[in-house]
C-alpha cells in the first residue's frame, strides 16, 4: 500500500537509529520528523477545523509509529492547538496569523488544560485568569497542584504558544473555564513570569520534552482571551464546548491504533518465520510461525487490524456530521478509542512476548509502540473516565447509539445481554450518585463499553465487506474475552468456543501472506528481526567491545514466503 509519505519513510532523518543519539538530540530529532511530516500532509486551517480526510490520513499514517515522540507532537499541534484557534479565528486577524505559524509548523503549538491536582475533573483547574482595571488579564498558578502536566514545553528550538485554559474571573463574577492564548518561549527561553520543570522521560518511550509549566502573575492582553468573555448560560457545557478538541483526540487516538497493531503484527508475523527451532520427530528445523501458539495471537492481531480499520471508516463520517447530536458523536469517538485500546494493549504484550528476548528491545518496535498506546488510553479522556460517563449515560436513556445491522450475531446478543443484565441492577437505585451504583455499576462500565464496541467493530467489517475468515476470526477472539456469559446465554460451552477459533485460525492462516501484504506498512518498519540482512545491518552498527572474530550467517536478499515455510537462511 502506498502511504504519502513512502519517501519520508527512507529518508535518512527517519532511517537514523534513535540509540545512537543523546536523548537531549532525539527530542530535538522528535521535532524534526513531525515538521517534516506535516509538510507532507500541509493541513489548512479548514482541514483541522472540520477534521477533514487528510486530518485523519495523518492519524493513521503509519509514520507516526516509527517516532512516538513525533507522533505526540503532530496530534498536540494540530488537533488540539490548531484545532482550537481554528475555532475562534473567524473575525480574528491576530488569531488567524497564530493559526497559520502553528499549520506550518513554525512555532510548537501546545494545549494546557490538566494539572497536577486535576485530570478527569479539569472543569475544576485552579489556574486563574483574572481581568485587570487597566485591560487584559492576570494569569496566575495559585498553588503546586495547579501546575499544568504535562504539555512540553521546554524549550526545543521553535517558539512555543500555547491554548491555556483558566477559571476566568471578570471584575470579581466567576465567568468559568475559558482558554487563552499565551506565548510561552521563544525556542530557547522562557517567557517573562512563565516556567517550567522538565519531567523525566515516560518509561519506554520515545523522549518528548514533558514538563511542569506554571504562571506568575503573567500579564496577558485582552486579545489573549479565545471567545467571549461573557458569563455562560451553563458553565459545564461552555467548559465541554471550549476543550471539544479533545473529543476529536478520543477519536485521533483510536486511529493511530491501527498502524500501531498493522505494524506490530507485521513484525511478529515476519520474525515468526525466521525464527526456527529443531522439530524432533522429522529431525528438521521449522519456522516458529507452524505453531498454533503463534499463528492465533499473530492472525487475531492481524484480524483486528482490518476491523478496526472498517470501524474507524464508519466513525469518522459520522463524528464530523454536525446535523447530529454533539454526545452521540462523542459517543462513538469513545466507542471507537475503549474498543481500540483494548485490543492494543492486549496485542502488544502477546506479540512481544510470542518474538522471546526480542520482543523486550525497544529497537523491534512492539514494546515501545505498547508503552506509547499506553499513553494514547489515557492521552484525550482515560478509558475508565470516559467510558463510565458514556456507558452512565447510556444505561440513563440520556440519548442513544445505532442499533446492530447483524442483531442475531454473537456480539450484538452479548452487547445486548449486558445492557440488560446491568439495567436489571439499576432497579431499586434512586440515583446514579448513589453508593450501589458506584459499587455495583461503575466497575462494570469498560466492558459494557468494549461489547459495544465489539459489536460495532464486527458490523463495520460487515458491512465493508471485510472477509468472513477475519470477521470469523474477530469473532471468536472476543468470545474469549467473556466466555463465562457465552456458556451461560449462548448455550456456547468452553470445548466449543476453542472449536470455534480453532476453526476460524484453520480458515485464516493460509491468508496470512496476503493479509500482511495487503497491510502494507515494510516501509515503515524499522525493527532488525524482520530480515537477516536488517538483522546483520543492525549488529554492524553496534559498539564492539574486545577483537573476536566471528562468521556473519548467510541471508537471502529475498524474504521467503510466510505462507510457504521455506526455511530462512539463518536461526537468530
Amino acid at each position: 500500500m502506498t502511504y504519502l509519505t513512502n519517501g519520508l519513510a527512507n529518508s535518512h532523518l527517519f532511517q537514523q537509529r534513535p540509540y545512537t543519539v543523546s536523548q537531549s538530540k532525539r527530542v530535538l530529532l522528535a521535532y524534526e520528523r513531525a515538521k517534516a511530516i506535516s509538510v507532507i500532509y500541509g493541513l489548512t486551517a479548514e482541514d483541522v477545523l472540520t477534521t477533514s480526510v487528510k486530518f485523519w490520513e495523518m492519524h493513521t499514517d503509519p509514520i507516526m509509529c516509527m517516532d512516538s515522540a513525533a507522533a505526540i507532537l503532530l496530534t498536540i499541534q494540530y488537533n488540539l492547538c490548531a484545532g482550537t484557534l481554528s475555532m475562534f479565528s473567524a473575525g480574528r486577524p491576530d488569531i488567524s496569523r497564530v493559526l497559520q505559524d502553528v499549520l506550518s509548523f513554525t512555532v510548537s503549538g501546545q494545549f494546557c488544560l490538566t494539572e497536577v491536582g486535576h485530570g478527569l475533573d479539569a472543569v475544576h483547574i485552579e489556574t486563574t485568569a483574572i481581568s485587570l482595571p487597566s485591560g487584559g488579564y492576570e494569569l496566575h498558578t495559585p498553588n503546586a497542584g495547579a501546575a499544568k502536566h504535562m504539555p512540553p514545553t521546554v524549550p526545543a528550538g521553535l517558539p512555543c504558544v500555547a491554548v491555556v485554559f483558566a477559571q476566568t474571573i471578570i471584575n470579581g463574577e466567576s465567568r468559568g473555564v475559558k482558554p487563552f492564548l499565551v506565548p510561552i518561549n521563544d525556542g530557547y527561553n522562557m517567557m517573562p513570569g512563565i516556567s517550567c520543570k522538565t519531567l523525566p522521560c515516560r518509561n519506554g518511550n520515545r523522549p518528548i520534552n514533558h514538563a511542569l509549566t506554571y504562571f506568575n502573575r503573567v500579564h496577558l492582553p485582552q486579545s489573549a482571551l479565545l471567545g467571549s468573555e461573557a458569563k455562560p448560560a451553563n458553565f459545564r457545557e461552555a467548559f465541554f464546548h471550549g476543550i471539544s478538541r479533545v473529543a476529536s483526540g478520543t477519536l485521533a487516538m483510536s486511529a493511530f491504533a491501527i498502524p500501531v497493531i498493522q505494524i506490530s503484527s507485521s513484525i511478529a508475523a515476519r520474525y515468526s518465520l525466521r525464527r526456527t527451532v529443531f522439530d524432533a520427530v522429522s529431525g528438521k528445523v521449522k519456522p516458529v510461525i507452524a505453531f498454533r501458539t503463534q499463528q492465533v495471537p499473530i492472525l487475531t492481531a492481524l484480524a483486528q487490524s482490518f476491523v478496526l480499520k472498517a470501524l474507524l471508516s464508519v466513525v469518522v463520517p459520522n463524528f464530523v456530521n454536525d446535523e447530529l447530536d454533539f454526545r452521540s458523536r462523542h459517543a462513538l469517538a469513545t466507542i471507537s478509542k475503549v474498543v481500540s485500546i483494548q485490543h492494543i494493549q492486549s496485542a502488544q504484550l502477546t506479540l512481544a512476548d510470542r518474538c522471546g528476548a526480542q520482543g523486550l528491545f525497544d529497537h523491534n518496535q512492539i514494546i515501545e509502540l505498547h508503552t506509547a498506546m499506553r499513553g494514547a488510553a489515557i492521552a484525550e479522556g482515560d478509558i475508565l473516565g470516559i467510558s463510565i460517563r458514556l456507558a452512565s449515560e447510556l444505561l440513563l436513556g440520556r440519548y442513544d447509539i445505532p442499533e446492530s445491522s447483524q442483531p442475531d450475531s454473537l456480539l450484538a446478543r452479548h452487547e445486548a445481554g449486558l445492557f440488560e443484565e446491568i439495567r436489571g441492577l439499576l432497579i431499586g437505585m434512586t440515583h446514579h450518585r448513589a453508593e450501589q451504583f458506584n459499587n455495583l455499576i461503575l466497575p462494570q462500565c469498560v466492558p459494557l463499553v468494549e461489547a459495544i464496541g465489539h459489536r460495532m467493530a464486527f458490523d463495520a467489517a460487515v458491512e465493508r465487506g471485510v472477509p468472513s475468515y477475519i470477521t470469523d476470526l474477530y469473532a471468536a477472539s472476543v468470545v474469549k474475552m467473556d466466555p463465562s456469559w457465552y456458556v451461560e446465554h449462548a448455550e456456547l460451552s468452553r470445548q466449543e468456543q476453542r472449536a470455534m477459533e480453532d476453526s476460524a485460525v484453520q480458515a485464516a492462516y493460509p491468508h496470512l501472506q496476503e493479509m500482511v501484504d495487503q497491510i502494507g506498512v515494510d516501509t515503515f518498519i524499522t525493527a532488525p528481526i524482520v530480515s537477516d540482512q536488517r538483522w546483520n545491518e543492525f549488529v554492524d552498527s553496534l559498539d564492539t567491545i574486545g577483537d573476536a572474530q566471528f562468521d556473519k550467517p548467510a541471508f537471502s536478499h529475498d524474504s521467503p514466503s510466510l505462507a510457504d515455510g521455506r526455511r530462512p537462511a539463518a536461526r537468530l
